[in-house]
């Protein structure tokens, strides 16, 4: 409890809009309560409605206040680690999940982050280690089981597929231990070449996840299918000639398309390129600036005046993204591989007049299979498949107009052709890029140490395999129901 009554009163009414998620309304309230009163809960708070909405250094700042007043604990040091590595200090988010350990050598929240930690590092011995005091603790936690098949597939054992056909479903909450149950007999099914016992449980992981996520993921697709390119349309219409020395590499895509391989070519280079990964910043101030608000209209409403100052202000904020991701963007060339850049790319075009935009495309039935084949979390479009396919549409309808533009900041790679040619085809890509080739990085691409944060953290680890698509027609007679001809 707050030390004075009317101030906790103050402060359950700020906990209330917390709730609503009117996070900018709550930082202000809370900043005004705070000359008033100096309780560890208002840092709390605080840091809390920094994080949502991306003000990860304020975020810092205020859970340290909050440590500070209080004293650390496993819930407060959780949510500093948590902040650690939203801006890949790794180190620092490692020593504070094995402080928590030295308070409670069970805590699985821990031991799963350290795994995982280690796991996009490239230390996969020591991220096995640690997904099995997991499961010392936890002999039936699937998520974990899952990891470790993906690692090797050695796991796969009878006895754990007798005990994910166990798992029953609970319909009325969101049951992960159900779903990677699924998705390790869809594991069982394809290496059993049952393809359609594989597809089978794919659907069940996916459909379980969609239906208790439709409210948010129809409003996901909203904003990407309707409202963003309402927006688009207006900022194409826009006079904005920024004096920008920014040098930016896009590299865009759906989800199993290529992008994590060519980002880590690209900055495996001699060329000294900070690689960003799936940064998510454009989506992330978009949100967080409330640029477009009310994802669930029909109709674009935006305070966005596409004016000269409105544009500034909007690459001001862009750019103090990355700087909250600790990304050097001014002085430095960078890639920045998220995925949704694509339907961002005539308003990135007007703010950083210098980028480049590498799209990786895939074989329409090749990519689809490959999205249903991985559980993408916080990607809700990616586990309906209506919803799937509206998205690919939409991306290779935007990837048509631009090529009948003949962009010349833009290149698209194909990786079919990219795996089955990749030294000549890299050394277009370099070309393209104004950059700097070198035979070798074919062979030093996929090194062990680099941080990989994406789902093909292991895939990319390895030297390039070429694509061959012939084990589409292993699946395509249990697709049929889907109408996959509706894919353009």
């Amino acid at each position: 409890m707050v030390d004075d009554i009317s101030n906790q009163k103050k402060l359950d009414k700020i906990i209330l809009d917390f709730k609503k998620a009117n996070y900018q309304k709550v930082i202000d309230d809370l900043c005004e309560l705070k000359k008033k009163t100096n309780h560890f809960l208002i840092s709390w708070y605080l840091g809390h409605a920094y994080f949502r909405i991306h003000n990860y250094s304020k975020a810092l700042e205020s859970i340290k206040k909050s440590i500070e007043l209080k004293q650390p604990d496993i819930l407060n040091l959780s949510f500093l680690a948590e902040i650690y590595l939203q801006i890949n200090e790794y180190s620092e988010a490692t020593k504070i999940f094995n402080r928590i350990l030295k308070i409670d050598s069970k805590n699985i929240n821990s031991f799963f982050n350290l795994a995982k930690i280690n796991l996009q590092l490239g230390n996969i011995e020591e991220a096995k280690k640690l997904y099995k005091e997991i499961l010392e603790l936890e002999p039936l936690n699937f998520s974990v089981w899952y990891e470790l098949i993906k690692i090797d597939k050695k796991y796969l054992t009878k006895d754990l597929i007798v005990d994910s056909k166990k798992i029953i479903s609970h319909e009325n909450k969101v049951d992960l231990n159900f779903i990677y149950s699924k998705l390790i007999l869809a594991e069982n099914g394809k290496n059993l070449k049952n393809f359609e016992d594989e597809i089978n449980n794919l659907m069940l992981a996916h459909n379980h996840f969609f239906e208790i996520k439709k409210k948010a993921a129809a409003e996901e697709l909203n904003y990407y299918s309707n409202l963003l390119p309402a927006f688009i349309e207006k900022v194409k219409n826009s006079e904005f000639n920024p004096d920008s020395t920014i040098r930016p590499i896009f590299i865009m895509g759906l989800p199993r398309s290529g992008t994590t391989l060519i980002e880590n070519i690209i900055t495996s280079s001699k060329n000294e390129i900070l690689s960003g990964g799936e940064t998510e910043i454009l989506s992330k101030v978009f949100f967080s600036k409330k640029i477009i608000y009310n994802y669930k209209s029909k109709e674009l409403l935006s305070n966005f005046s596409f004016n000269k100052k409105d544009f500034e202000e909007l690459q001001s904020a862009i750019i103090s993204q990355y700087q909250e991701i600790n990304l050097n963007i001014v002085d430095n060339i960078f890639t920045d591989k998220s995925l949704e850049n694509l339907l961002y790319y005539d308003l990135i075009e007007k703010i950083f007049p210098n980028a480049k935009f590498v799209y990786c495309k895939r074989n329409n039935l090749a990519n689809f299979i490959g999205i249903l084949k991985v559980f993408l979390p916080n990607l809700l479009w990616s586990h309906s498949i209506d919803n799937i396919i509206v998205m690919m549409n939409l991306y290779n309808d935007k990837i048509n107009k631009l090529l009948l533009k003949k962009k010349k900041n833009f290149k698209i790679i194909e990786l079919e052709n990219f795996s089955n040619n990749p030294s000549e085809l890299s050394k277009d890509l370099f070309n393209f890029l104004e950059m700097r080739w070198d035979e070798k990085i074919l062979d030093t691409f996929h090194n062990k140490e680099k941080l990989i944060k994406t789902v093909s953290n292991l895939q990319v680890r390895s030297s390039i395999k070429k694509h061959d698509l012939s084990y589409i027609k292993n699946y395509t007679p249990f697709l049929q129901e889907f109408k996959l001809n509706r894919l353009v």
